[in-house]
């Protein structure tokens, strides 16, 4: 839970980096960019061994589905971001833990237990409280952003099962080598010239990018998915303290009560995962 945290942190820097250069660059360029830095970590650290594993995978159909779902996930939240605050954009995102308990009970035979749909309700609480405040109107850009949320959570699902027989290298290089290749033609009619400040953004987008989908995928291994889907409701705070920090952006009074939510949805889930399960032995 704790990688999960970090993950979803790491992923609140990479949301504030791209917010930074949104409105100068178009989104396939961005994705582009970042994905092939991506790419290149992943080939300087896993080499021919990390090549030949892709090639070798019985997962491909999996591993590209998950790649399709987001990649339109990505593209949908980051051009609602032309007309979002980053804390309306993150807000309406976090629907997706939701629906990831939901799915995850469906698809994987997760035990639904109390203190998961407990922590769920209570974060997903707090974040309306956080919402409202904001004076959110849902339009097109609310929709998609919506609609990001539903292809991240279908995605989490194929992720936590590729996960039981594939590297974490090899699920990060699959997802990316599709998005440099779709998001590199993408983005020849549309290219744009990038200054110094830009590139460096850009390409810390990839570095940020790329360790947080690393550890996400560790932490995916490690818990099951309705409890990596609670543990997104964290990175709600880190948008607020960017969106005020970098844009300015005055989040209301009632914000805080909706954050202490989300922090106390997380404990209560870490105290109750924490506890040893009782197990059922035979009697003598």
């Amino acid at each position: 839970m704790a990688l999960g945290v970090f993950a979803y942190t790491l992923f609140s820097v990479h949301d504030a980096l791209v917010k930074a250069v949104i409105l100068a660059l178009p989104v396939v360029q961005i994705l582009f960019v970042r994905s092939l830095v991506i790419v290149v970590i992943c080939l300087v650290i896993g080499r021919k061994k990390l090549v030949l594993e892709l090639i070798r995978s019985g997962n491909k159909p999996m591993l590209l589905l998950r790649a399709i779902l987001t990649l339109a996930a990505w593209c949908m939240y980051y051009s609602a971001g032309r007309e979002l605050q980053l804390a309306e954009m993150t807000t309406l995102y976090y629907f997706a833990p939701v629906l990831t308990i939901i799915l995850a009970v469906i698809f994987l035979k997760e035990q639904l237990t109390l203190a998961r749909v407990g922590a769920s309700a209570i974060g997903f609480f707090g974040v309306l409280i956080a919402c409202n405040p904001a004076g959110l109107t849902f339009g097109i850009p609310a929709l998609m952003v919506l609609g990001a949320a539903f292809f991240w959570s279908v995605a989490m699902i194929l992720m936590r099962t590729i996960s039981k027989s594939e590297s974490s290298m090899v699920l990060i290089f699959s997802l990316n080598l599709f998005y440099t290749l779709v998001m590199g033609l993408a983005s020849i009619p549309f290219w744009t010239d990038m200054d110094p400040l830009q590139i460096a953004i850009v390409v810390a987008t990839g570095i940020v990018g790329g360790t947080a989908q690393y550890v996400l995928v560790e932490a995916a291994r490690l818990v099951p998915a309705s409890v990596l889907g609670t543990v997104e409701y964290f990175a709600l705070i880190w948008s607020f303290v960017f969106g005020f920090l970098f844009w300015g952006e005055q989040p209301a009074e009632l914000v805080f009560l909706g954050a202490a939510l989300v922090i106390a949805a997380g404990l209560v889930l870490a105290w109750s995962e924490r506890r040893p399960r009782r197990q059922v032995v035979d009697a003598p």
